[in-house]
């Protein structure tokens, strides 16, 4: 079980509430629900009655919430050996993202600054060449970046770890009748108001689509993820993202925007991963932070 999920487990009974859980963890209400159902499901036992006043721990769950209790104690105690062995007195670490995981991102950052709060942990937003050439500069040390063909050779003087692969995928509204189906193919997409996440990715994407089956119907491009799942998730657009992308969209988890497929059009795989240079020894401190990114990354989207 992750560690997080003994946070939150801890937090709820705390707090007697998901909600206040999820403000103190900086984590959706439905997402702690979410998780509570899960832990319960994992180990088979009721943990937390809920009610109108609030949420209670069942008599199993009393014992359950003390050993979750003892566990994150004994993991504070091995950071802090962790942090003697790596000697860590302070630093300034910096990062660059693309735009669609800085949500995603932001969790695991200040989970590791919690843990070493003596370092500086700069974060940027760039689309994914800038990212590549602010590595490849020595501007940043660590870039989370999504791979697609146009990008391969850029980061061959790199080093790149693969932290999750996916599928690109439609979004729908739930009323739509490719909701149902499941599936849509190139011929009706082409016949949809799309809208688009400005990212290079997605252009990339785009593009290839356009030359191949001819001009989308665009109505705009933004950075606004919640504007764009607002205008699908009530009908008036499709849109495009990696599978991996909407792991925590609450449009989706509320089953107001539909995940389908594209058929008759070969899948269109996507991979999320970490760069850093290849010209310079990573310190103790930055090798932790990439292995940490990319655990915390597989926890929170996977």
């Amino acid at each position: 079980m992750h560690i997080q999920k003994l946070k939150i487990l801890s937090e709820v009974a705390n707090t007697g509430s998901f909600s206040l859980a999820g403000q103190n963890l900086h984590i959706s209400q439905s997402g702690i629900s979410q998780d509570i159902k899960k832990i319960e499901d994992e180990l088979g036992v009721k943990i937390f009655d809920r009610s109108r006043y609030g949420v209670v721990q069942t008599y199993e769950g009393t014992n359950i919430v003390k050993k979750a209790n003892e566990v994150l104690q004994k993991y504070e105690e091995l950071i802090e050996e962790a942090r003697k062995i790596l000697d860590i007195h302070s630093g300034n670490l910096r990062v660059s993202t693309i735009p669609a995981f800085i949500t995603y991102l932001l969790k695991p950052l200040m989970e590791f600054k919690n843990l070493y709060s003596n370092i500086t942990i700069e974060i940027s937003e760039n689309i994914t060449e800038l990212t590549v050439e602010s590595v490849q500069q020595n501007k940043t040390e660590i870039g989370l970046i999504c791979i697609y063909e146009d990008i391969i050779k850029e980061i061959e003087h790199l080093n790149f770890e693969s932290i999750l692969v996916g599928t690109l995928k439609v979004y729908v509204s739930s009323d739509s009748p490719f909701a149902k189906k499941k599936k849509i193919i190139p011929e009706e997409i082409i016949q949809q108001p799309v809208v688009l996440y400005n990212g290079d990715y997605i252009k990339w994407f785009i593009n290839n689509f356009q030359h191949t089956f001819g001009k989308l119907n665009i109505l705009f491009s933004s950075n606004q993820t919640e504007e764009l799942s607002r205008l699908i998730s009530n009908g008036s657009a499709i849109g495009f993202a990696p599978d991996f992308a909407t792991k925590s969209n609450p449009y989706v988890i509320e089953g107001k925007m539909i995940e389908i497929d594209i058929i008759n059009y070969e899948p269109i795989n996507v991979t999320l991963g970490i760069i850093h240079s290849k010209n310079r020894a990573p310190s103790k401190i930055e090798k932790h932070l990439i292995q940490f990114i990319k655990s915390e990354l597989q926890y929170y989207i996977s």
